[in-house]
């Protein structure tokens, strides 16, 4: 299922990636600001947060629990990652 979906809206997919590989990019090369990497960090989780929310309304499945579950990812990767960072 995955792979049938991944072959027919492989846009959404690249874009996906390129959210996620330009946030780990700009984590990194901002490893000396802790106070850049937490803004980083919250852009990269609020565009993953619309992303989902997008993939799924374009999908017809949007649903309040949907919106909850990526909601609860995208706090509890700015909770661990910004716990571990530097004063």
């Amino acid at each position: 299922m995955l792979f049938k979906e991944l072959s027919q809206k492989p846009g959404e997919y690249i874009f996906l990636l390129l959210i996620l590989l330009l946030g780990a990019v700009l984590f990194f090369v901002y490893g000396f600001d802790p106070h850049s990497q937490r803004r980083i960090i919250y852009f990269t989780s609020a565009a993953y947060l619309l992303w989902s929310l997008f993939h799924h309304y374009r999908r017809g499945d949007l649903e309040l629990s949907i919106v909850l579950e990526y909601l609860l990812f995208a706090l509890f990767a700015i909770v661990i990652i910004t716990s571990t960072l530097l004063r």
